[in-house]
């Protein structure tokens, strides 16, 4: 029973309530507890997936070596930064192989140079770009523009409002090379130079290629060397003998210049035996 006091009337209060309450909201409270567990627990492990997966996608970028592979890292982790740089980096290399395969096979460039320019307008287009990114995509377009110009004005402005471009970025790292281009390619000698090789058209086959080494059972290369005159050499190399080589004479002018050193000196040694005769006989008579 209660005695009115406020702190008695509390406790008793407490106490009726104590078990109810936990019969009555104990389940509540505990899948309440397991709840948040569980919420901690799931954050944790899409934080730890995302970091796998960024880690995984670098990996993937570090090992890639050809621009099909740069392409397809970029399709594999599409929406992401490296995404953005592998695709930056498959244009870079279409391009300079665009620009080698214009001096031997111009069809091949013409490719080339087309999927250079997708990847590179898809790194451009991309919004929240990073400044280095955007810097050297743009580079690599203005460039494009420049390599597949014709000489026409048109082409040409084209090339240089894309250098442009790049100059309005602040301390952009290209800008002296910007500078020298756009000056470049406002020279008419450069407009020349282009209007002439864009009409030039090698092909795989204008370009004779070394012929050693062919693997076994390719067809004998015929011989595009001209036969030797017979006049030079014999037909049958059999015929060459020793016997068929000039006697070695000398000259009589040689004979005739020959030094009187040479003669006195034979004088001399055929006279020293009738000197030792002299002697000889000379010696008993003493």
């Amino acid at each position: 029973m209660s005695t009115g006091n406020p702190q008695e009337v509390q406790e008793t209060e407490a106490q009726d309530l104590g078990p109810n309450f936990i019969e009555e909201y104990g389940k509540q409270i505990a899948f309440g507890a397991i709840s948040l567990v569980i919420l901690f627990a799931v954050a944790a492990f899409v934080a730890n997936s995302g970091l796998t997966g960024a880690e995984k996608s670098w990996s993937k970028f570090a090992a890639a070596e050809s621009a099909t592979d740069f392409a397809n890292v970029a399709s594999d982790f599409p929406d992401t930064d490296v995404a953005i740089w592998a695709r930056l980096t498959e244009g870079e290399m279409l391009l300079r192989e665009a620009v080698q395969l214009q001096f031997s096979d111009r069809a091949a460039a013409v490719r080339q140079f087309k999927k250079a320019g997708e990847a590179l307008d898809t790194v451009i287009d991309k919004a929240d770009l990073p400044p280095t990114a955007k810097e050297r995509a743009l580079l690599g377009k203005a460039r494009l523009l420049e390599a597949t110009s014709d000489g026409k004005d048109k082409n040409i402005e084209a090339a240089i409002a894309a250098y442009e471009q790049i100059k309005g970025i602040d301390n952009s790292i290209y800008a002296s090379l910007v500078d020298s281009r756009i000056k470049a390619l406002k020279q008419d000698d450069t407009k020349q130079f282009y209007a002439w090789f864009s009409k030039q058209t090698p092909k795989p086959e204008d370009r004779v290629q070394p012929q050693d080494g062919l693997p076994g059972g390719h067809p004998e290369l015929p011989v595009t060397l001209p036969p030797i005159p017979d006049e030079l050499f014999p037909a049958d190399w059999s015929d060459l003998n020793i016997d068929d080589a000039p006697p070695f004479e000398i000259p009589a002018d040689v004979e005739a210049d020959a030094p009187a050193d040479a003669e006195t000196e034979t004088d001399n040694s055929a006279k020293e035996p009738a000197t030792d005769d002299t002697d000889s006989e000379s010696s008993p008579k003493e």
